[in-house]
């Protein structure tokens, strides 16, 4: 397949009954070799598609409802990722993907609520071996990735909710806020996400739904996350079972550093958000892990 991300933004679309209006199409991704690196959290990549719900009355008004169809995937790699020996692992090898539905409400402005069924496949089916390899040989001119007794192939369902809100500070500033949280048996957490925004939106959409940034004018975003993973299937394997080959335990609690900025237009939006992540076990080395999401939406 020579455009294999086409394809999976293909079957968002099938799935989302894609038609123009008040929609987009975003593209993110996250990936840590702009630093230099390629372990540990090593890639993402999200398609994502979202529409105002019809049953609104007129564009400006609130409540507003919108529907999300996100397709994803992650791929995670040790460190030594060239080599079979296991005893020098530090991460386990997982990949995931998902399809995940969406549901927000926007009270105003300022305040927004959404829930998500998220359901997808770690292991072969995942296809992260597939596509980590052929990124590495036909883009990178890279060896391939070794993929040793990584995380096995299952169905996982996730159920996630969260809050969000702004403070005003003034004209251009604002105190963001979100709270949130996973339930499955690929992850189990609890968390919130604090930060500052300098910048011309006047909605909560820098860290959300794209649709509530149609203004031309740019923002810079200074924040931080911090989560309690009770479960986390791509560390330490199967909530129910042990069926996975190499695992480690997991650090519970994570934090990361954000700093971002976005351009924005009618029609278009660039945001570029650094992530430095606290580690995920106590193998890793250094302390912290450097990764970049670039994400392109379309407004239609």
């Amino acid at each position: 397949m020579k455009y294999p991300y086409l394809y999976l933004l293909n079957i968002v679309l099938l799935c989302s009954g894609f038609s123009f209006g008040q929609q987009y199409v975003n593209l993110g991704v996250d990936n840590d070799l702009y630093f230099g690196l390629d372990h540990y959290y090593s890639s993402g990549i999200f398609i994502s598609m979202g529409k105002l719900n019809p049953d609104a009355d007129q564009e400006e008004a609130y409540p507003k409802k919108y529907l999300h169809w996100t397709l994803g995937q992650e791929i995670y790699t040790p460190k030594k990722r060239y080599t079979s020996d296991v005893l020098k692992f530090d991460y386990p090898y997982g990949g995931w993907l998902f399809l995940e539905r969406s549901f927000e409400k926007y009270k105003s402005a300022l305040s927004a609520w959404g829930v998500s069924l998220k359901l997808g496949m770690t292991g072969k089916a995942s296809l992260a071996p597939y596509f980590q390899n052929l990124y590495h040989d036909k883009v990178l001119g890279m060896p391939n990735v070794a993929w040793e007794q990584p995380l096995p192939q299952m169905f996982h369902v996730n159920l996630n909710a969260m809050q969000r809100k702004r403070l005003p500070l003034g004209n251009r500033l604002a105190f963001l806020n979100e709270f949130f949280g996973n339930l499955g048996t690929q992850r189990i957490s609890a968390g919130v996400r604090l930060g500052v925004l300098l910048g011309s939106s006047k909605a909560l959409s820098f860290l959300g739904n794209p649709l509530e940034m149609q203004t031309k004018g740019n923002g810079i975003y200074l924040g931080t996350r911090q989560e309690y993973r009770f479960h986390d299937y791509m560390i330490s394997g199967g909530l129910f079972n042990d069926d996975a080959p190499f695992v480690l335990d997991s650090i519970p609690y994570k934090n990361s550093l954000e700093v971002g900025f976005a351009f924005y237009n009618e029609k278009w939006r660039l945001l570029v958000l650094w992530n430095s992540i606290s580690k995920d076990n106590e193998l890793q080395f250094p302390a912290r892990h450097l990764y970049l999401n670039i994400s392109i939406a379309r407004f239609f």
